[in-house]
């Protein structure tokens, strides 16, 4: 489940953002030693207001914001389906996903870390079996 992958991760972090990028179809955000890549959905927000969309028509450009940020924290998307995560930055900014496929919506890939984790693959359609590719 994802929060075994939380748990996991969180001892390591801040993960410093060293480039992000956006074509309208993948969505990659990665450091040194990990990396994180999605097809679907996201948003970056702060408590007060949306801050960028993936649909926004300057998204493939403006997603150079994440640049040098740093991910201090790891939460669960607040829904009743908890298989998303939410990255928070290091400027108290968002990183949200939103599952929009049931095979593999996002991976997150953390072999540079010493960890003995490898990658994670969400499960939308079996949360329950949410787990590592090196986990098991």
């Amino acid at each position: 489940m994802i929060e075994r992958m939380i748990k996991k991760v969180s001892p390591h972090l801040p993960l410093k953002i060293l480039q992000a990028t956006w074509d309208g179809t993948v969505f990659h955000f990665y450091g040194s030693g990990w990396g994180f890549s999605t097809l679907s959905a996201w948003r970056i927000s702060t408590n007060e207001k949306l801050v960028l969309g993936c649909y926004d028509d300057r998204s493939t450009e403006e997603i150079s914001i994440l640049q040098d940020l740093e991910i201090v924290e790891i939460q669960v998307q607040e829904t009743l389906l908890r298989i998303d995560p939410v990255f928070v930055l290091s400027n108290q900014h968002k990183i949200e996903i939103f599952s929009t496929d049931t095979y593999e919506p996002w991976t997150f890939g953390v072999n540079g870390l010493g960890l003995d984790i490898g990658v994670y693959v969400a499960s939308p359609q079996e949360p329950k079996d949410f787990n590592s590719k090196e986990d098991h």
